[in-house]
């Protein structure tokens, strides 16, 4: 078993940011070694004073892309080999040929949005709300998110609720913490993603996998042979077992951690005689007495009602794009944000009254945090609305599934209809026409569906007086495919009836003709 040197940590409440330009000095010099295929200058650069490898510059050109399309391949190598990696939904991966040799996949799969949103955190930090630094060396800081690491990590997670619960400035002066290995763990931690690594890091490597105890991580950098069909699978469960970490977080750490608003808290804005100091908040707004076993690692909280949710500007802000305005928009200062004491620590709290329960609010969390959703029936159709209002079309496709799922309508049918029209839902408007077309005698006896239709055609920008009506064509095609009749119509849409026609073509043609008669009563050709 490897033994640790006890890591010695200098700790500071103040969050700094770094300013120093030669980084951008170092970069841009990366950039140019890349471009003539001097692998010396590059291995210099990023050996000697850890050149960012997969930052980009002002065109979107990453070293990596560079070195590859000047035909440079002992750079590109290199470079894989020390963690560069090829951009998600991009088209560059098809030029990497090396990627397939180092422990990366471009496969797409159903999560890939979720994936790619942890990768913008990892990738930049300073514009996703990180809050904790940690720096490495005299020149080496290292931004990154309290609650990534405290999902993902039981050892950050028991330091963050002890010896760093009030720090976000963490210098460690004598340890084994060489930035390019703990770059590839917190990668790892952010996304699942196995950096490759040199050979002359490996031992690094995995002592710090074995320091910060992360056994999957040590035995993917121990084996030393795996092959690439196994390695896609391991790749797999890795994935699934960081939305495991990010699922147990949500539910036991902030879901567990929402509570009741006191009729007699106050903001911490109100004005008061006896206004609490930073380090003396007052007893009216200090949770402290509500906290469970397990921390948020919060910093802004979310009122409903009167249930207050702590959560994470990070997720709320880069998943959605409501908060991402209300938080950082250029309204955001005028909002008036009330502040609250959390966890020992003042936070903004914003309140919304859209008609928004705590009970489907927790549905959306779980949507952010997770990027799934168990939605109940009897709540789908007030998720889908919450969902376009939280600008969420991902959420608005899995509450339609819901929805559609059912044998009968949850809602009223008229109102899951205008919904569908309203919020451009394609699968719940086709779902709703095809419940029409098998209710269609008692559907055109009911006044609601002429104000629909009316509805429907005043909806049509510059409609012609001859234009169709979608949502009758829709109706039509599912009775055609109700009476098996869609390969026998004519131009107009009828089955020509003769001595030997069917009883249900010629019911089908008796339909279309009430159908038509409704729309000249209604003063419409369609």
């Amino acid at each position: 078993m490897t033994s640790f040197k006890p890591v010695s940590v200098v700790l500071r409440n103040d969050y700094i940011q770094s300013t120093d330009d030669s980084i951008d000095k170092i970069f841009q010099d990366l950039l140019n070694a890349c471009r003539s295929g001097d692998l010396e200058r590059v291995e210099s650069l990023v050996r000697n004073y850890s050149a960012p490898i997969n930052k980009t510059d002002i065109w979107q050109c990453s070293p990596l892309y560079l070195a590859c399309l000047c035909g440079h391949y002992k750079v590109v190598t290199f470079l894989l080999e020390n963690g560069a990696r090829c951009e998600r939904d991009t088209f560059e991966g098809e030029r990497f040929q090396l990627l397939l040799d180092y422990k990366f996949s471009k496969a797409v799969d159903e999560s890939q949005p979720y994936f790619k949103f942890l990768t913008l955190l990892y990738d930049q930090p300073l514009n996703t709300f990180s809050d904790v630094v940690f720096k490495l060396s005299s020149y080496e800081e290292i931004h990154a998110h309290r609650c990534i690491l405290y999902a993902r990590s039981k050892y950050f997670a028991n330091k963050f609720e002890t010896t760093w619960r009030n720090h976000d400035f963490i210098e460690v002066l004598e340890s084994q913490w060489h930035p390019t290995c703990f770059r590839g763990i917190l990668r790892y931690l952010y996304t699942s993603e196995i950096v490759a690594i040199t050979k002359d890091l490996e031992t690094q490597m995995i002592s710090l996998c074995q320091n910060f105890e992360l056994d999957s991580l040590t035995e993917r950098y121990t084996e030393n042979k795996i092959s690439k069909k196994e390695v896609q699978v391991l790749d797999k469960l890795e994935s699934q077992e960081l939305r495991k970490d990010f699922e147990k977080f949500f539910k036991n750490n902030l879901l567990s951690k929402k509570y009741m608003k006191d009729d007699d808290e106050t903001s911490s804005n109100e004005p008061s005689s006896n206004e609490p100091s930073s380090n003396e908040p007052s007893s009216n707004n200090i949770l402290n007495s509500r906290e469970l076993q397990g921390l948020t690692q919060a910093d802004i909280c979310i009122q409903i009602e009167q249930e207050i949710f702590p959560c994470h500007k990070a997720f709320l802000t880069k998943r959605s794009e409501y908060f991402n305005v209300i938080i950082t928009g250029p309204f955001a200062e005028s909002q008036h944000m009330d502040t609250i004491y959390y966890e020992n620590r003042l936070i903004p709290k914003i309140t919304i009254s859209d008609y928004c329960t705590p009970e489907i609010f927790a549905l959306i969390l779980e949507f952010i945090y997770t990027d799934k959703c168990d939605i109940p029936p009897n709540l789908s159709y007030q998720v889908l609305i919450e969902a376009d209002k939280f600008l969420l079309d991902r959420l608005k496709s899995l509450a339609s599934i819901v929805l559609t799922n059912q044998l009968e309508p949850i809602e009223d049918i008229y109102t899951l209809m205008r919904a569908a029209l309203d919020l451009n839902v394609d699968r719940l408007e086709q779902w709703c026409s095809r419940w029409f077309a098998e209710h269609i005698e008692e559907v055109l006896e009911d006044q609601r569906f002429l104000e629909l239709i009316q509805e429907s055609a005043h909806s049509i920008y510059k409609r012609e007086e001859t234009d169709s009506l979608p949502i009758i064509d829709d109706i039509r095609f599912w009775l055609s495919k109700k009476y098996g009749v869609l390969d026998n119509l004519d131009k107009n849409g009828r089955v020509n009836e003769d001595e030997e026609s069917f009883t249900w073509e010629i019911e089908y043609n008796r339909i279309l003709e009430r159908i038509d008669k409704v729309l000249e009563q209604l003063e419409l050709d369609a």
